[in-house]
């Protein structure tokens, strides 16, 4: 499978006027601080924190402090990440601890129109949703996207809790839902695999790749080097694949 379709993204992500930000916060979770840097990188979060979907091979983490949830994918799969940002991606965190997909987020909106990757559509907390913003809006959910060493694509996800209620103490000890949903990918077998999903997050800034790092090219993918990628030598028959979604759940404590 090739991955060339990446190269467009990393030069809007890097050449573009698009800035490097960088968000910290400190939260206190199971007696493990942990400082959350909204970079892209998710070196700064213990490794045991991380959940494996062995459907969509991505790896999910939660945390929150008193003003913050905090989100985290990794996702090693290349074909996964084909989908993600050819197709396009939701988020949606329901309060109430089932699986409505009510309220959210859509980042990315997909590669039919690659102005678009500056820009998510939040849904579903305000009256004046869903509507498209930039990736830089302020008093907002905060996303941060970029490839690691091994070309493992990761996402950070700052979701003020403000957003999920007004008042902060109903949220204390509430059980919450989180999940990610792949839109769905119909195209030739040649060249996608089925779509996937996993749990998470809102509104978003768009950060860039990591200092000395890059997206997957073409000579990392050849046949027998593609780690992990997968390859699809079925015939040219059109398939039309479902969405998959992963959801998971999150007890709030501050």
């Amino acid at each position: 499978m090739k991955i060339s379709f990446l190269l467009p993204v990393i030069n809007l992500l890097v050449v573009s006027d698009y800035p490097q930000i960088g968000s910290s916060s400190t939260s206190q979770t199971d007696t493990v601080s942990i400082n959350h840097l909204l970079d892209g990188n998710i070196l700064e979060w213990p490794q045991e924190n991380f959940t494996f979907d062995e459907a969509t091979k991505i790896r999910y983490a939660v945390d929150n402090d008193s003003q913050m949830l905090f989100l985290a994918l990794n996702i090693p799969d290349r074909t996964v990440q084909q989908i993600i940002m050819q197709k396009g991606m939701s988020l949606f965190i329901d309060v109430k601890g089932k699986k409505k997909e009510n309220h959210g987020v859509e980042f990315p909106l997909g590669m039919e129109d690659v102005s678009n990757i500056g820009n998510m559509k939040v849904f579903g907390f305000t009256s004046t949703e869903p509507v498209v913003q930039n990736v830089r809006a302020e008093g907002t959910i905060n996303i941060a996207i970029g490839w690691d060493s091994s070309y493992a694509l990761n996402i950070e996800y700052y979701v003020p809790l403000k957003m999920l209620e007004t008042s902060l103490n109903e949220l204390s000890n509430r059980k919450i839902s989180i999940g990610w949903k792949l839109r769905e990918n119909e195209t030739n077998s040649n060249n996608a695999a089925q779509p996937v999903s996993a749990s998470s997050g809102t509104s978003t800034r768009l950060v860039g790749v990591p200092a000395g790092t890059g997206p997957p090219n073409n000579r990392n993918v050849r046949s027998g080097q593609n780690n992990g990628a997968t390859q699809n030598n079925s015939s040219t028959q059109t398939n039309t694949a479902k969405p998959q979604s992963v959801w998971t759940t999150h007890t709030i404590i501050f």
